[in-house]
């Protein structure tokens, strides 16, 4: 029996994450390269394997001008943040933005905590 995430999330969200589509996210699964979702809950997947295989096939390339995309490399990120690329790394070296690292080498930020680390500087200058 497989163990059961603690982090569930429905195949759409996984296609997402991937920046895929969602029959693409089942080919994933029937090639044994996702697990398959929790028992009793139908088409969920771990958002943890899910990044974990986002890292070695996501192809940040094609999405880099995707207003919503899950994952931003440097100068988007730094847009994102209001910085430049500069000072974006000077809060990497610092240990203040999470990244993770592609099979390629390059960094990749999750937009959504890096909105959470934009909007938090923002209301600590209000």
């Amino acid at each position: 029996m497989a163990e059961q995430p603690v982090d569930p999330i429905t195949f759409k969200e996984a296609a997402h994450i991937l920046g895929c589509t969602t029959p693409t996210v089942q080919r994933h699964v029937i090639g044994g390269r996702l697990a398959s979702g929790i028992p009793g809950q139908h088409r969920t997947l771990s958002r943890a394997e899910v990044e974990k295989l986002a890292l070695k096939t996501y192809r940040h390339r094609r999405h880099v001008n995707d207003a919503d995309s899950y994952w931003v490399t440097g100068k988007r990120a730094a847009d994102v943040l209001g910085v430049n690329v500069a000072r974006l790394n000077q809060l990497v070296a610092k240990g203040f933005l999470p990244f993770e690292v592609h099979a390629d080498g390059t960094r990749m930020y999750r937009r959504e905590q890096l909105a959470i680390v934009a909007n938090a500087r923002d209301a600590r200058w209000r």
